[in-house]
């Protein structure tokens, strides 16, 4: 238990299977009530990490409310075994819907579709069955309350401003209170791990999204920023350039990778040096392979949004994207 600013704690929650290993799960201590941002998987460790917490802090979980900064599930799996003890439940609302359906058969088939569009060779598919958010995370029905950017939560002394952080998920929030410049972030900034920007529709450039938020945060030039995972960042601005600078480079290796001949998902991210696992996608688990594939799925449409590069459709080719340079 860290006390990073007064009436702000941190614990440790643990992620069971995941390579991060943990989650940063904080408690704003209110006089009345408390707030809760982020809560880690359907997972009896991590219920318990919590209830400790709380014991230990001398809270009650019925005078908190939980703040989710995204619908992953590692940052919102346990309210499957909070929701009945906990005062509201805040999420934005595109990230809702996928938290409601979290646990719906077709909409995780729907999803995993996408696999066809990458072209993920015969036999290799992913099923999502192995998806850590399937495994542990929110089963049944859920009441949540939807938040959006320019709401005020009042907790511990503080006021926080709700303010849009999405790229990372379709709709990630963060809580940045003015007086103090501090930032709940979630996983737009992350210490040591680039986070994962994935593809979630053909509706936006996810990617950019991310990207122009990073910029955004500069802007507020935070001094305590406490994120979702990993430790806490000293240089915030610092971090973010080294963000950016990263991007830059993927981006640049792609168009790269695409000038050799390679058209698809899959191939590009077998070209693409990886900071996991040895760095070569094919070596990883079948997990990680959906991750990094749905990453370089995002940078190839980041790049189509940019003019770069275009992409053809073979309907025999089992709806495979095919990019090319422009």
């Amino acid at each position: 238990m860290l006390e990073v600013a007064k009436n702000i704690f941190c614990f440790p929650v643990p992620l069971p299977g995941s390579p991060l290993k943990e989650l940063n799960c904080y408690i704003i201590k209110g006089d009345k009530r408390n707030l809760m941002i982020d809560v880690g998987y359907n997972s009896p460790q991590g219920y318990k990490a919590i209830m400790d917490a709380f014991e230990e802090l001398k809270l009650s979980i019925s005078d908190t409310d939980i703040f989710l900064t995204h619908m992953h599930a590692d940052h919102t799996g346990l309210v499957e075994k909070l929701k009945h003890d906990c005062g509201k439940i805040y999420i934005s609302q595109p990230d809702s819907r996928h938290v409601k359906l979290s646990g719906d058969r077709d909409y995780w088939i729907n999803a995993f579709k996408r696999q066809d569009h990458m072209g993920w060779p015969m036999g290799t598919h992913f099923h999502y069955r192995d998806h850590p958010a399937w495994r542990a995370g929110n089963q049944t029905e859920i009441e949540l309350t939807i938040t959006s950017e320019g709401d005020i939560f009042s907790y511990g002394g503080y006021d926080f401003e709700v303010i849009d952080l999405k790229g990372h998920t379709p709709g990630q929030l963060g809580l940045y209170n003015k007086e103090h410049s501090i930032l709940f972030s979630g996983d737009h900034i992350l210490n040591k791990i680039s986070p994962n920007v994935t593809l979630w529709d053909f509706t936006q450039d996810y990617l950019g999204l991310f990207l122009a938020n990073l910029l955004k945060v500069k802007a507020l030039n935070i001094k305590t920023l406490l994120s979702g995972h990993r430790s806490l960042i000293a240089d915030v601005n610092g971090r973010i350039d080294q963000l950016l600078a990263h991007h830059e480079r993927r981006l640049n290796r792609t168009l790269e990778i695409l000038a050799s001949g390679k058209t698809t998902v899959y191939d590009v991210a077998l070209d693409t040096e990886w900071d996991y696992g040895g760095g070569y996608f094919g070596d990883f688990p079948g997990e990680q392979k959906w991750f990094a594939s749905n990453e370089t799925f995002a940078h190839l449409e980041h790049l189509r949004y940019l003019g770069k590069v275009d992409y053809t459709v073979n309907p025999k080719d089992r709806l495979t994207y095919h990019y090319q340079v422009k």
